[in-house]
């Protein structure tokens, strides 16, 4: 028999009912994201837009690398979380202040001894290692002081990639180091592993306290407490690093509140609370003027949750959708949603704490800035005419633009490297190739001055072009990018985007592969030191000196500057680096930031430190709370689905009869064949 003639015998009324059935089978269906049951714990929810390039601690450089291995990898002192301005070290790992005396040495230059510093340090007893199986049976191990030694000298691992960006920190202050870190590149050439038993000098560990270990000098450096709050100087397990070599960058093995419990590149990461954690409790004490609330849980145990999981999403709308259906806790106000949140009084919209939602801001020792590559024939080099080059393109920068387009009119323009609340930073100091004239009268001058009126390069006949590398595959990046093309093409100049992955355009920038760049820093500690080192020719890329500036006096005056205590004699040498840079015009500093942050009131404790980035391990949440909210702000909608089954149903019913009506004539012309 035809299938058709099959098909026309048989009832209708199964195929009404399972059109009527669609909508029930929705009820089972949500836009939830996370896995059934998930939110209802205590689980913190949070987005990352860049792909993570590595969780090594001794590699890890990024802000939101930062924000995830600190968690991970705590070092001797961390900071007070309630207490800023200043800023307050206290002791994580440490079991007591470090003891710093003057101490001599055998400069190997001249042979003669010469005046240093000793630092010594003692941990406490009885931290362990998380659990892993890099570990005999798995259990994790005590941390000694020679865990923390061996972070130095892996350091000088010329293998790593990228290389650890602070061990031009130490190379020239730790006696023996330099020595250390030229014998492993020197091993690395002949195709030879990295030696970690070789001696340096400047290493000590106490013969008599497994617990206690020293830290010589050739000169002061005040900044050291800073550096030893770093995750550079955690404790590092050596049987971790010979188990898992380069891939300890997707498989951290650490010491902190937090572990990885999953990993799944670009897609999600799960921390979990470390059951081999040290003691930590909440502060119980507060800067004046700290809201009381953020005192309740003073003296808990740390972490108050219990997981936090990050997601990754490439797009701003994606992730700020999420967050208003509350699957993300915390998020910022940003170009694609400011006139959602902002009211008419510049405050929260009443929508938006109708939601629960508070808004707080941000603020943090920062800098924004476009970079010229020193090293590039172009937009490179120390004549003045290359200066002149740079200068005319600083000048047709206007900061306050970016600040109203990309910041919502929040932030100050910078003038110098050096952002409000360090040392040095002047109020009234007005940077003389940051002064914006819609114009552009001077600017032009100095770009004819440079050898390319008009912008038109004499040896072509053509406009000059300039390289904007950039990272700016999102929307708001995108528009950055324009920004940036219209400013500087003002001039005459061409600038030509070349965009690409985070991770491919830091890797670009790492190997000096670009011309023109785009560039923010955030204090890893509160010192000016942590500013001006941005040129600092050791630090050359892949450190954070990524133009390559080199400047001789500039130089002179910062290893002058770094071993001084502060004051005005410290404050008078920050002035002429400041005036130094300047005129060279390596930078073009755009402006400090305020971020505006959007956090749910179910998540409790978060206040904004300028510093810390293991801030996470303070807050707290109520997951019930969140649950009900999300379940009543997304209700599955089946009206119109039932009206589509409704709309079926009824147009079903003719073809019903006509389908009858045809299997009649049928039958009677067939003779009842099939009755």
């Amino acid at each position: 028999m035809p299938l058709l003639h099959r098909f026309r015998t048989r009832p209708i009324w199964p195929l009404l009912l399972l059109i009527a059935a669609g909508p029930l089978g929705l009820a089972g269906c949500t836009n939830n994201p996370y896995p059934q049951g998930e939110p209802g714990g205590s689980v913190i929810y949070r987005a990352l837009q860049a792909d993570l390039r590595t969780l090594d601690p001794s590699i890890s450089y990024t802000v939101d690398e930062s924000s995830i291995v600190d968690l991970i990898y705590p070092a001797y002192f961390g900071y007070h979380y309630l207490k800023q301005a200043p800023f307050e070290l206290v002791l994580a790992l440490g079991a007591a202040e470090p003891k710093r005396e003057r101490s001599t040495y055998t400069d190997p230059k001249t042979g003669r001894q010469a005046v240093g510093e000793t630092w010594t340090f003692r941990i406490k007893p009885g931290l362990k290692f998380q659990d892993d199986p890099c570990f005999p049976g798995g259990k994790g191990r005590e941390i000694t002081a020679a865990d923390f030694l061996f972070s130095f000298r892996r350091m000088a691992d010329p293998t790593l990639s990228p290389p650890c960006p602070v061990t031009s920190f130490f190379e020239d202050k730790i006696l023996g180091f330099h020595d250390y870190v030229a014998l492993n590149q020197k091993r690395h050439d002949a195709k030879q592993a990295p030696d970690y038993a070789a001696p340096v000098a400047g290493l000590q560990l106490d013969p008599n306290d497994r617990y206690t270990f020293r830290i010589q000098l050739n000169q002061p450096y005040p900044q050291l407490r800073y550096l030893m709050a770093m995750h550079f100087t955690t404790p590092l397990a050596h049987e971790a690093t010979e188990k898992y070599g380069g891939d300890l960058r997707d498989h951290p093995v650490g010491s902190g509140p937090f572990l990885v419990e999953e990993y799944t590149k670009k897609r999600r990461l799960v921390l979990r609370a470390n059951p081999n954690r040290r003691q930590e409790l909440y502060p119980s004490d507060a800067a004046p003027g700290t809201d009381p609330a953020l005192l309740k849980d003073a003296g808990k145990q740390l972490p108050l949750s219990e997981r936090i999981i990050f997601g990754f999403q490439r797009e701003t709308v994606t992730i700020w959708n999420m967050f208003l259906q509350g699957y993300i806790d915390r998020w910022g106000v940003t170009q694609e949603n400011m006139q959602q949140v902002m009211g008419r009084q510049g405050g929260l919209s009443p929508e938006m704490q109708q939601r629960g939602i508070r808004m707080l801001k941000t603020s943090s020792p920062n800098v924004y800035y476009f970079g010229f590559n020193m090293e590039d024939p172009v937009v490179g080099g120390y004549t003045e005419k290359k200066r002149k080059l740079r200068q005319a393109i600083s000048l047709a920068i206007d900061s306050q633009a970016f600040i109203d387009l990309f910041y919502q009119g929040v932030g100050t323009p910078a003038q110098s490297p050096i952002p409000p609340g360090i040392l040095g930073y002047d109020p009234n100091y007005k940077n003389p190739y940051r002064q914006y004239d819609p114009d552009l009268k001077r600017a032009k001058q100095l770009l004819a001055e440079a050898g390319y009126p008009g912008g038109i390069d004499p040896k072509t006949g053509e406009r000059l072009t300039l390289y904007f590398d950039n990272s700016g595959t999102t929307a708001a990046g995108r528009q950055m990018v324009g920004l940036t093309q219209k400013q500087v093409e003002a001039l005459g100049i061409r600038l030509e985007s070349r965009v690409s992955r985070d991770v491919v355009w830091q890797d670009r920038v790492d190997k000096g592969e670009f011309q023109f760049v785009r560039y923010g820093w955030f204090a890893d500690y509160p010192d000016p030191e942590n500013f001006l080192f941005l040129m600092y020719g050791p630090n050359k890329r892949p450190g954070p000196n990524h133009p390559a500036y080199r400047n001789p006096e500039y130089d002179r005056l910062f290893e002058q500057m770094r071993a001084m205590d502060d004051g005005p004699a410290r404050q008078a040498i920050i002035k002429k680096m400041r005036d130094i840079a300047v005129e060279d015009a390596v930078w073009i500093p755009v402006n400090h930031d305020e971020d505006l942050l959007l956090v749910y009131d179910w998540l409790s404790n978060v206040t904004p430190h300028g510093v810390a980035n293991d801030t996470a391990k303070y807050w707290a949440v109520n997951g019930t709370e969140r649950v009900l909210r999300q379940q009543a702000w997304n209700q599955p909608n089946f009206w119109p689905a039932l009206g589509a089954v409704l709309f079926l149903v009824l147009g079903s019913v003719p073809a019903a009869g006509v389908v009858k009506r045809h299997r009649n004539r049928r039958l009677r012309r067939s003779g009842g064949e099939n009755s």
